[in-house]
């Protein structure tokens, strides 16, 4: 394939993308790769020198036509640290290694106070969602959904107000088992920060931000907590939880196809993995509960970040802490994306309350980047790379 080929592919599937642009290339890869519609086809693959054209972008032909990710916007934020107010302030700690990589200890929860503030475009210093107005339609993109206390959902929006979404017309949700859950996802935000979907015992709901319009996805039992945005008009509902790749795209359209996505996976190995896969052109962050020990910390077998750039691993230990102030919630920590090309953002809830810090891979540099005030946990961060 010569490439000329792989160009017309790329813009065929997405002609809105900008080639020449690394940020359109990586918005275009990062919901995953390997698009399969109708049936199983083969790969399109790059040559060493389209390679360098579309980075990390595989499209694949079918007989229906060309899937492509879809875009998200980008607020191109420029990553700069400021120094802690306390004086020396506070760093990872190299902690030998962890399956054959680097393993470090993230500051404890009492120290990430004092972590340098690195400022992060879209993103507050203080993101308060106490009070926060409840509306049926934001009227604006959202950068971040939270879900609160007895079923609510919180937003904050592009011009970093905090609302609360009216959900009144959604029912209780609950698991397989019949666990209570949060109609939220770690996928509920689509890549244009203009939908929402939440999650039904039988079906989605698909809320236009912007408008308040609802738009209902009938699915089978169970199946709507497993669902991703394919396109922004266009969600993927697997045949089964825990199936990563065969599956339905509904169209809010009602239009219904067979799909099958080979979506992107992070690195775990024997570890238990917890959350979402965090994916950016660098490479993806995945929380897992490790299998193996580390020492130094309150248990021997501690929760991480696991992050694989392109076969360059390595992971950030966070320590429970040892009860009372300063402890860590078991899954606490989740990665929620990434700036640039080596830093990850993750959220980090304790005693000492809910934040989103950042680290930057491979480093002893942990910042803090927003402090969350409310009785919320984050449920997904828009792309902000």
């Amino acid at each position: 394939m010569t490439d000329t080929d792989l160009r017309d592919l790329f813009r065929a599937a997405a002609p809105d993308q900008d080639l020449q642009d690394p940020a359109a290339i990586d918005r275009a890869w990062r919901d995953g790769t390997r698009r399969r519609v109708g049936s199983r086809v083969g790969v399109v693959a790059a040559t060493a020198a389209a390679a360098a054209i579309v980075t990390g972008v595989a499209v694949l032909a079918s007989p229906g036509g060309r899937v492509a990710p879809a875009p998200a916007p980008s607020t191109s934020p420029t990553p700069s640290a400021t120094a802690s107010a306390t004086g020396q302030a506070p760093v990872a700690r190299p902690a030998g290694e962890y399956a054959g990589a680097p393993i470090w200890w993230a500051p404890s929860a009492v120290e990430e106070a004092d972590l340098p503030v690195l400022p992060v475009a879209g993103l507050p210093a203080v993101i308060n969602l106490e009070g926060a107005e409840v509306v049926g339609s934001v009227g604006e993109p959202v950068v971040a959904l939270f879900a609160g206390r007895g079923e609510r959902v919180l937003a904050l929006t592009e011009s970093q107000r905090a609302v609360e979404i009216d959900i009144s017309r959604l029912e209780p949700v609950t698991d397989e088992e019949g666990n209570g859950r949060t109609p939220l996802s770690h996928a509920s935000l689509s890549g244009d920060r203009l939908r929402a979907f939440f999650v039904q015992d039988s079906s989605i709901e698909v809320l236009d931000l912007m408008t308040g319009a609802w738009t209902t996805v009938d699915t089978p039992d169970w199946l709507a907590e497993g669902a991703r945005w394919l396109m922004t008009n266009q969600i993927w509902v697997p045949d089964a939880l825990g199936d990563d790749s065969s599956g339905v795209v509904h169209s809010l359209d009602g239009e219904t196809s067979v799909a099958d996505v080979d979506w992107v996976q992070g690195w775990t190995g024997a570890d238990e993995p917890w959350g979402p896969v965090a994916v950016g052109r660098a490479g993806t962050a995945q929380a897992a509960f490790l299998a193996g020990g580390v020492s130094g910390g309150s248990v021997s077998n501690p929760q991480a970040l696991m992050v694989d750039r392109h076969g360059d691993r390595t992971a950030l230990a966070l320590d429970y802490g040892f009860g009372g102030d300063g402890t860590r919630s078991k899954g606490c920590c989740l990665p929620l994306g990434w700036i640039g090309g080596d830093t990850v953002l993750f959220s980090s809830s304790s005693t000492e309350g809910q934040r989103i810090l950042a680290w930057d891979v491979g480093t002893e540099d942990v910042h803090l980047v927003s402090e969350i005030v409310g009785r919320v946990s984050i449920a997904q961060l828009a792309d902000l790379s």
